[in-house]
């Protein structure tokens, strides 16, 4: 065939080829997939869908690192056979046993790679075999790394951030760091780069992202970050969202803020209402916070879900929760997210419950002792209104705010 003048059909193979084939480094590759349509994960709700990252390296020898979630089996199998035969794949690495990460593991080696090796944690081992039978599998005690022939992968493992069993791998010849949950985000895009995608979204997510899955785990996730000290990284390539190919030193600065728990001048107030009067308090003390130049972030709970709220919590000063009472106690959406709180523990935080109520009280201290379980520090507050509030209650409210904000500020 004179290759200056090859027939149409293998051009266009070739082109749609090098197109969907997604390259971090050479012979690194993105053979993952992207859930468009998911609206929740792990309690809390993913406006912008999320993907399910597995990467494929192919030097003299061949690893996957990771697969995907079941229902996106296909897919990855089709962008890997686009690159190598699945039989010739050496390894499979499991960073994560959750089925979000290694649910299409078990299929993958019976069907197309039952000569591969598979390598994960000790608790990964266990883990994986409750989760998808006797499969046999190396851990990281007997195999710390594994050369490839031109790459190596390391295995480090980073206990509870998030399971016991999770680990990073990392190839120093690319100075590529396969990052498992840290740094990921639940964004579904055309784009698999960071850079590729809206900035502010990218930075909302990421924080969402945190406040809401690692927010509780900081201490491990600190000595995740303790251990790559040191380590060189120029790429970071979690297993959701998008790949971290710029700017690589703003996405650890922030991890490095947030595990340490450092605040802004900051409100955020959480209520729900029945009759409006709840929600009249959460304005009035609104207006006093804001009187002082303070920032403040009001958010209805059956309005707003908890997630979105524990986004604005990581980075803010103050928390106050307001609840009317109902049948002597919170009122149900309110408690369904101080419940949510008191898993995540926020830290560095103080605040105050607030409310009001028919005939009987009740909701204001039951707030105030399940924001004291999620570790946030109660200051003195007497706002709790019984049915419609007067002016002189709205304006103590409105007093409340100013009181907090002065707080901060000191």
């Amino acid at each position: 065939m004179n290759l200056d003048n090859r027939e149409l059909p293998f051009y266009r193979v070739d082109r749609w080829i090098e197109h969907i084939m997604i390259q971090l480094k050479e012979g690194v590759y993105w053979v993952g997939a992207v859930d468009w349509d998911i609206r929740n994960f792990h309690g809390y709700i993913t406006h912008r869908g999320t993907t399910y990252n597995s990467y494929l390296l192919v030097s003299d020898k061949i690893a996957l690192v990771d697969t995907v979630k079941a229902p996106f089996y296909d897919t990855m199998l089709r962008h890997i056979k686009e690159i190598v035969d699945p039989a010739k794949i050496d390894y499979i690495i499991s960073n994560h046993a959750e089925p979000d990460h290694s649910g299409s593991l078990a299929r993958f080696h019976k069907e197309e790679a039952p000569q591969a090796e598979i390598i994960a944690t000790a608790h990964g081992e266990k883990i994986i075999k409750k989760y998808y039978g006797e499969i046999p599998i190396t851990t990281t005690r007997e195999m710390s790394d594994v050369k490839l022939g031109g790459k190596t992968l390391k295995f480090v493992p980073v206990p509870m951030a998030h399971w016991p069993d999770s680990m990073v791998s990392y190839i120093p010849e690319d100075k590529l760091l396969l990052s498992n949950d840290a740094f990921g985000q639940h964004i579904a895009s055309a784009g698999r780069f960071n850079d590729q995608v809206d900035q502010d979204e990218l930075g909302q997510e990421a924080l969402t992202y945190y406040a809401n899955i690692l927010m509780p785990l900081g201490r491990s996730v600190g000595r995740a970050l303790k251990a790559l000290e040191g380590v060189d990284i120029d790429m970071i390539a979690p297993s959701h969202g998008v790949i971290w190919r710029k700017d690589i030193g703003d996405i650890m600065a922030k991890y490095v803020s947030w595990v340490a728990g450092e605040t802004k001048e900051k409100v955020v107030i959480a209520y729900d209402s029945m009759w409006q009067s709840t929600q009249n308090m959460a304005y009035a003390i609104a207006e006093g916070i804001g009187s002082e130049g303070v920032d403040c972030k009001v958010f209805n709970l059956t309005a707003r879900h908890r997630s979105d709220v524990m986004a604005a919590i990581q980075e803010a000063n103050a928390v106050l929760v307001g609840s009317p009472t109902l049948n002597n106690n919170i009122f149900p959406p309110v408690a369904s997210f101080l419940a949510y709180m008191r898993g995540l523990k926020p830290m560095n935080k103080f605040g105050a419950g607030f409310g009001s109520y028919g005939w009987a009280g009740g909701a204001k201290k039951l707030v105030e002792e399940q924001m004291h379980l999620a570790g946030i520090e109660i200051m003195e507050c007497d706002i709790d209104t019984a049915f419609k509030p007067t002016d002189d209650e709205w304006q103590a409210a409105y007093d409340f705010g100013v009181k907090v904000a002065k707080k901060i500020k000191e």
